[in-house]
């Protein structure tokens, strides 16, 4: 990361999500040619006590953005899948994912992606991710909610609307889902059983990719039944903004983690999961 890019921001202490977001959105553009160099590398690759890989590079981007982050928004919290979790007094946090597949990452294969969800502490009970970005390098794509009622598709600096396709039914639905090992780690082998017959296709490796196909009007549904909140964080408002509709597999809507079903209808939704 170039030094002078950390220092192009004005520094604000007590401004809200609109700004944030533009802080967000330019230090992602700068991140970009920073995560294509580690894919190009040869990477130390270590695995977590859950079984999954990380790099140095996964570990590099979240501290620049923590970097970022502390010079820009001091008192902001933030919570990161590597560098876990700093208290902040703004009522804001950041949820990072630096890489979201990167089993994908480190193969070369490029359904890999940033995740930032921006979520706010309201007098409202649980905070809600009011805005995020889901940033995809290697695709040069990008979906952003500057909120939870709009969503922008940028695709080779083509800038449209985001919305997801038209209704289907089950029976002719493309939904796609990561992998069977999720489904046997989540207990749930029935669930991808049920849904390799019911459904017009089933596809994997996905990883976050999954979510932009959704959201960009190319499948129907996405089944996770294994999801982190860094996992989640930004799509708590790119979902809804988009027009999807969404929860977990037991029935609730939060970006906390544990799972994650989303379709382009409530309807669909309800097939994919009945309660």
């Amino acid at each position: 990361m170039p030094r002078g890019a950390m220092h192009r921001c004005t520094v604000m202490h007590d401004d809200g999500p609109q700004a944030r977001l533009d802080h967000l959105t330019q230090w992602l553009d700068e991140l970009r040619p920073v995560s294509l160099g580690w894919a190009r590398q040869s990477l130390q690759i270590d695995t977590k006590s859950d079984g999954s890989p990380v790099t140095q590079a996964d570990r590099a981007i979240e501290a620049t953005l923590r970097h970022l982050i502390r010079i820009h928004h001091p008192t902001d919290a933030i919570l990161g899948e590597e560098h876990g979790d700093e208290e902040g007094s703004s009522g804001f946090r950041w949820i990072i994912d630096p890489i979201d597949g990167t089993a994908s990452f480190i193969r070369g294969i490029p359904l890999w992606g940033t995740l930032v969800g921006l979520e706010q502490h309201t007098d409202r009970g649980e905070p809600i991710v009011v805005a995020g970005v889901a940033d995809y390098p290697a695709l040069d794509e990008r979906i952003e909610a500057p909120s939870r009622d709009t969503a922008w598709w940028t695709r080779s600096h083509e800038r449209q609307r985001c919305r997801v396709a038209a209704p289907r039914s089950l029976h002719d639905a493309t939904i796609c889902t990561t992998g069977t090992e999720y489904f046997r780690r989540a207990g749930r082998m029935e669930l991808w059983s049920r849904l390799g017959a019911a459904s017009g296709s089933l596809r994997g490796w996905s990883d976050c990719s999954a979510l932009l196909l959704l959201c960009t009007g190319r499948i129907d549904a996405v089944v996770e039944p294994v999801m982190h909140p860094w996992d989640i964080g930004p799509f708590a408002a790119i979902l809804p903004a988009c027009g999807a509709a969404w929860g977990s597999l037991d029935g609730r809507t939060t970006h906390r983690g544990g799972s994650l079903v989303a379709a382009t209808t409530t309807e669909l939704l309800s097939q994919i999961n009945p309660q």
